[in-house]
């Protein structure tokens, strides 16, 4: 099955961009980006709507397991640069929606997952581009991606902490947009086709795609 992420904000600040990895300007001017400014004090940026984690869930007998498409609900991204000129995304905290698993799929009754959420197990750091405008940033590199996840215990809504499962490391593109407002956004993607992760021989994860849109959060 072949992974078909969308046309990320690295691709597009490349394109719009017309140059090459470089921030400097034909005249040799050094000026640093806007961007790069605004992102030296670390932001935090809320997770919009249209984030989204595709995965293919398959049980012990190879059969889809439909029910187990994530949702997103929430979560947040954390970066900044540094001195030394790279990018960073500290954190990148993905909360997917409940997961019920039917009765008879992993044991005589219902399997009922909750707190689940993807999340960086190491900073991703990039050696960023920039537009000729100084107002967009993009970058690649790769970090440890981790799920965290709980089983519901009792019908008052108590859990118990599972195992974090680590998905292991991936390649990621991340970019930056500085918007006519100071608003910035960023989107973070990363993808793997094939087998992904084996959960103690019960459920496969394959096929995962990851595409996260954060945005500046917004003040009531």
């Amino acid at each position: 099955m072949n992974i078909k992420l969308p046309l990320s904000l690295f691709g597009a600040a490349l394109l719009a961009s017309g140059v090459g990895a470089c921030a400097f300007d034909e005249a040799g001017v050094t000026d640093q980006p806007e961007v790069e400014a605004r992102l030296h004090g670390r932001v935090f940026l809320d997770l919009a709507p249209t984030s989204h984690v595709g995965v293919v869930a398959t049980d012990a007998d190879g059969e889809v397991m439909p029910y187990v498409e994530p949702q997103v609900v929430g979560g947040r991204a954390v970066l900044r640069t540094t001195d030394d000129g790279w990018l960073l995304v500290e954190d990148l905290e993905v909360q997917l929606a409940d997961v019920r698993i039917p009765p008879g799929e992993l044991g005589p009754d219902a399997v009922d997952l909750t707190d689940v959420e993807l999340r960086l197990g190491t900073q991703l750091a990039a050696e960023p581009y920039y537009s000729g405008d100084g107002r967009a940033a993009w970058g690649a590199g790769d970090a440890d991606l981790l799920l965290d996840w709980s089983l519901v215990t009792s019908e008052d809504g108590g859990a118990w902490p599972l195992a974090t499962q680590k998905m292991g490391a991936m390649d990621f593109t991340v970019a930056v947009v500085l918007d006519d407002d100071g608003n910035l956004s960023a989107q973070v993607d990363t993808g793997r086709s094939g087998e992904v992760h084996r959960l103690n021989g019960l459920v496969t994860f394959s096929d995962l795609s990851v595409a996260v849109d954060a945005v500046t959060p917004t003040v009531d």
